[in-house]
């Protein structure tokens, strides 16, 4: 017997208890976190970079989010996009961020940890919803998201330099949580909610602080994407950081493009 810990997002009373079907787990966190936004980052090269007006009047920074300083042949278009973009290889990676960020709202949010158990059936690594055949599902834990510890990160760069950032807005049916890298394990889960840490972040140029995420034991919860509808269009934000400014973060310019 294997076991595995997971954790669900939903909307006061709507997590279930013990004795659930791996199925109310699935539809009580579909009900909890319905948007995000997609989010890549890429840093300017120095060779002379062209502005954001001239990369989007070329067509090389569109609303599919690829590398807008690569070849415009080699930009797939929106519906060829893939879901996660390949890191240039590159001494000076252009691309440093690629990430869904779900729309968290920890006032209206309830967390629960549960423990799935079963025979394990794939050894590799992914979900332990493919790993195990789930046998049993036990509650170990329900709260609001607003009673959890609180942890600030800095999602943006901090290293000085310039940067694009494209951002894309859209509707998310995320699958239950799981910390990154973790494992089955033969014995019962040891859960404490006190490993639990609701990620705080300043996002760019907020004036308040944005949630980013959670982590437990000091480990990154994944939250797989299940369905995603992306908005028909996308924002360019060209951005310098100045750690010697007075505004560390410093807006170039804005530009909202759409499919051509």
């Amino acid at each position: 017997m294997a076991h595995a810990l997971v954790f669900v997002l939903a909307p006061e009373g709507g997590l279930p208890g013990d004795g659930a079907s791996w199925e109310d787990i699935q539809a009580a966190q579909r009900m909890g976190v319905r948007s995000g936004v997609a989010l890549r980052m890429f840093r300017v090269p120095a060779e002379g970079p062209p502005n954001l007006d001239d990369l989007v009047s070329s067509g090389q920074a569109n609303v599919s989010g690829a590398d807008p300083f690569e070849p415009l042949r080699n930009n797939p278009c929106p519906e060829e996009a893939p879901a996660a973009a390949p890191v240039d290889s590159s001494p000076l990676r252009r691309l440093i961020c690629d990430a869904v960020v779900p729309h968290l709202e920890p006032r209206a949010l309830w967390l629960g940890a549960y423990e799935l158990s079963g025979p394990e059936r794939q050894p590799s690594a992914g979900h332990p919803s493919e790993r195990l055949g789930i046998e049993t599902v036990r509650c170990l834990d329900q709260f609001s998201l607003r009673e959890a510890d609180n942890e600030t990160c800095w999602f943006y760069p901090t290293e000085n330099g310039d940067y694009l950032c494209w951002e894309n807005k859209r509707s998310l049916a995320l699958s239950p949580g799981y910390p990154a890298d973790s494992c089955l394990q033969e014995g019962p889960v040891s859960y404490q909610r006190s490993d639990l840490q609701l990620l705080w972040s300043l996002m760019a140029d907020d004036q308040a602080l944005t949630c980013v995420g959670l982590t437990y034991q000091k480990r990154r919860i994944e939250w797989p994407v299940a369905a995603s509808d992306p908005e028909p269009f996308a924002t360019w934000t060209a951005f310098r950081v100045d750690a010697m400014a007075d505004d560390t973060y410093q807006e170039l310019a804005n530009i909202t493009v759409f499919p051509s």
